[in-house]
């Protein structure tokens, strides 16, 4: 059974803010600066953030829950749902519009967030994927 997350999205004019509890894939969905060209994280960096407990802020809403990490099967479970969501029910509850998420295992051995951010964001910069 899919997790549920309770989180805020706060601050930002141009969508609906406040509390919410979404599927734990609705979740990524809806949060900013998780991807890099739509690429989907390896667990261990999707891990990083989910452990901050806040992302966003600025130029789009900041998002704000309680820490947590999830484990390798339940990243296994979540991913068929994150790669091939549910478009029809998806698009009502996210703050913009997302391409669907990919994989790439290139660099699933890089360490830092940052670094996988920014080597994803080189490889795939102005590529359609």
């Amino acid at each position: 059974m899919e997790r549920i997350v309770k989180y805020s999205r706060q601050d930002w004019c141009k969508c609906e803010c406040g509390e919410r509890e979404e599927l734990l894939t609705t979740f990524l969905y809806d949060l900013p600066n998780l991807t890099a060209c739509n690429i989907f994280p390896p667990l261990h960096i999707l891990n990083i953030l989910l452990l901050r407990g806040w992302a966003g802020g600025g130029m789009s809403p900041k998002f704000s829950w309680k820490a947590f990490e999830i484990s390798e099967l339940e990243y296994q479970e979540m991913l068929p749902k994150l790669l091939y969501p549910n478009w029809q029910i998806l698009h009502k509850k996210l703050w913009r519009i997302r391409l669907p998420m990919k994989l790439d295992p290139e660099f699933d051995s890089i360490g830092d967030r940052y670094t996988w951010m920014a080597l994803v964001s080189e490889k795939y910069q102005g590529k359609l994927i």
